[in-house]
C-alpha cells in the first residue's frame, strides 16, 4: 500500500508498520523531547511512550485482542490521545463513540461497528451489554515493561474513520497503519521537531491523523478538554502553538474575543480553516487579527485532504477553497458523469492511489458513494480556468422555487455579505398544506430589523429569496462546527405548520 521510500524518509525501521511503534522510534532518538502540551501538565516522547504502554497492558489484561474494535468514548484529553496510541500498539481497531452523543446514539454505533468493549475515563460512559474498561484510577507514570516488537503488516487496520454526521448516522471508513504513515508524506504543508499543534476533535479522522502525523515527525501536540474560545486562544498564546485547526464557526466565536485590531497569534506558521468555507468577511478578519498564515482545507473523511487555499489564493479568490493537492485526480461531472466544462457547476468526484472503496460493513452506501474507482462526496463545486476550485454545497441542499432550483449554500452567500449577518443557514419549513416554504436563519454580527434584511434580500435574490427569516443565538453543529439543518426545521417548522 505505501512504499518503503515514502516511509523511509521519516526515518522509520524498514518493516515497521505499527503506527505506534514508529512513534517509539522517535522516543529512542529525543526521549526528552516535547511530545504532548497538556493544560497542567507536559508529556516528554519517553513518558507518553510509558503512558502508552501501562494502558495498553491494562487492555490487555481486560481481554482486548488484536483485531478487536474498541469503542472509545473520551474528550479532548492527553488520556484519549495515549487510549489512541495503546490501542494501536496492541493491533486492536479503534472506533470513537463520541461522549457527547446520547447513550442511545452510542450504542448504535457500538452494535453497527461490531464493538468488543468501550473504553473511558469516566463512569457515566458505561454501555448497557458492553464490557466496560475503566481507567479512571489507572496511574499513567507507572514503569512497566515494554511491550515487545509487532507483526503489524501495511494493511493491518487499527482506526475507523467518521464522519461528521451531518447527512445522517456517521459513516465509517476502516483505515489501516500503511495509510496513516502514508499520509505523513502527503502533507500541505512542512511540519517536523519544531512544529507545535493544536488540532481539532480526536474523534474525527482530521483529529486524531493530524495528531499520529505529527508524534511520527517528533513534533508536539497540544490538547485542552476546555473547548471554549478563550481557552483555545489562550493554548495558543502560551505555548506559542504553530499549526492550529478551526472551523469557521469556532473561528467566529474565538474573534469576538479580539477587540484590538492587530495580530493576536504571532507564533502561528499555518492556521488551518475547514469543517466549512469562511465568508469574505470572516477571512477578511482572520488575516488582520489572528495571522496573515490563514490557508482554507477541503477535504472529505474518505479521502482526506482534497484542495488547499494558500493566502495569496485567498486574498484574490476568497470564495475559492483552492488548488487540487497533487496526489488526489478531480473532476466536475454532470449526472451521466461527463466532465464539464470549465466554470460550469456539476457533480464532484475523486480518486487516488491507494483509496479506500467502501464504507465499513455498509455495502449499500458504498455502491452508492463508490463507482469505477471514484468517490463521490455529494458536493456541487466547479474548477476556473485557473485551475481554482469552488464547493457550491451539498447535492441535496436544494430547494425549488417556480421550477427554479436554489441550492442553499447560494442563498446563504448572499446573505453573509451584509455587513450585519455574521453567518446564515437556509433550511426548508414543511406545511401541512403541502406548499414547503424556503427559510433562512441568522447569527448577527450587530442588530438590524428583519423587515430591512429581507428587503436587501429580495433586492439581491429577487424571485429566489426566502419567505421566512429567523435570527438565532446559535446553530446546533457537529463536532466539526457543520451546522444541523435539520435541527433548525424541527425548532421552527411547528410555529407555521
Amino acid at each position: 500500500m505505501t512504499d518503503d521510500m515514502t516511509i523511509k524518509q521519516f526515518g522509520v525501521a524498514d518493516g515497521v508498520w505499527n503506527i505506534t511503534e514508529v512513534i517509539e522510534q522517535q522516543a529512542r532518538r529525543r526521549p526528552a523531547a516535547l511530545a504532548l502540551i497538556l493544560p497542567d501538565c507536559v508529556l516528554s516522547y519517553r513518558e507518553l511512550i510509558t503512558a502508552v504502554h501501562v494502558v495498553a497492558l491494562k487492555l490487555m489484561a481486560n481481554g482486548v485482542q488484536a483485531r478487536q474494535t474498541i469503542g472509545i468514548s473520551m474528550g479532548q484529553t492527553g488520556m484519549h490521545l495515549v487510549t489512541l496510541l495503546a490501542i494501536a500498539r496492541i493491533g486492536a481497531i479503534a472506533v470513537p463513540l463520541h461522549s457527547a452523543l446520547s447513550a442511545e446514539r452510542r450504542v448504535l454505533a457500538a452494535r453497527r461497528f461490531s464493538v468488543s468493549a468501550v473504553v473511558s475515563g469516566r463512569e457515566d460512559m458505561r454501555l448497557e451489554g458492553w464490557p466496560f474498561i475503566s481507567l479512571s484510577a489507572i496511574d499513567l507514570s507507572r514503569r512497566v515493561p515494554l511491550l515487545p516488537a509487532t507483526r503489524t503488516q501495511a494493511d493491518d487496520p487499527c482506526w475507523i474513520s467518521l464522519s461528521s454526521g451531518t447527512t445522517g448516522d456517521p459513516k465509517g471508513v476502516l483505515r489501516t497503519h500503511g495509510y496513516l504513515l502514508d499520509r505523513v508524506a502527503k502533507s500541505t504543508y512542512v511540519r517536523g521537531p519544531q512544529t507545535r499543534m493544536l488540532p481539532m476533535d480526536l474523534n474525527f479522522g482530521v483529529g486524531f491523523g493530524q495528531s499520529m502525523r505529527i508524534l511520527v515527525l517528533g513534533g508536539t501536540v497540544v490538547l485542552s478538554p476546555d473547548r471554549s474560545p478563550a481557552n483555545l486562544a489562550y493554548m495558543v498564546r502560551s505555548h506559542a502553538v504553530t499549526h492550529w485547526l478551526l472551523s469557521p464557526a469556532m473561528a467566529e466565536e474565538i474573534l469576538a474575543l479580539l477587540d484590538d485590531d492587530d495580530i493576536h497569534f504571532p507564533s502561528l506558521t499555518y492556521l488551518q480553516i475547514l469543517g466549512g468555507m469562511p465568508s469574505p468577511r470572516l477571512l477578511d478578519a482572520l488575516f488582520r487579527k489572528f495571522t496573515p498564515n490563514v490557508h482554507v482545507d477541503y477535504g472529505t473523511s474518505e479521502i482526506g485532504p482534497v484542495a488547499v487555499a494558500v493566502p495569496d489564493i485567498l486574498r484574490r479568490a476568497p470564495a475559492s477553497v483552492g488548488r487540487v493537492v497533487p496526489w488526489v485526480r478531480l473532476e466536475v461531472v454532470d449526472d451521466d458523469d461527463r466532465p464539464v466544462p470549465l466554470g460550469e457547476s456539476g457533480r464532484l468526484r475523486v480518486k487516488l492511489d491507494h483509496m479506500f472503496d467502501s464504507y465499513h460493513l455498509d455495502p449499500s452506501l458504498t455502491s452508492e458513494r463508490f463507482r469505477d474507482g471514484w468517490h463521490y462526496p455529494r458536493d456541487r463545486a466547479r474548477l476556473d480556468a485557473e485551475g481554482l476550485l469552488y464547493i457550491e454545497g451539498r447535492e441535496d441542499d436544494v430547494f425549488n422555487v417556480g421550477g427554479n432550483k436554489v441550492h442553499f449554500r447560494d442563498l446563504e452567500s448572499v446573505f453573509e455579505k451584509h455587513p450585519a449577518v455574521r453567518e446564515a443557514a437556509a433550511f426548508v419549513l414543511p406545511q401541512h398544506s403541502g406548499r414547503d416554504l424556503l427559510a433562512v436563519a441568522v447569527i448577527a454580527a450587530r442588530s438590524v430589523p428583519g423587515d430591512e434584511l429581507m428587503a436587501w434580500a429580495l433586492g439581491k435574490l429577487g424571485p429566489i429569496s426566502p419567505e421566512k427569516l429567523f435570527f438565532v443565538d446559535e446553530f446546533a453543529r457537529t463536532a466539526t462546527g457543520k451546522v444541523l439543518r435539520d435541527r433548525l426545521t424541527e425548532s421552527f417548522a411547528p410555529k407555521f405548520a
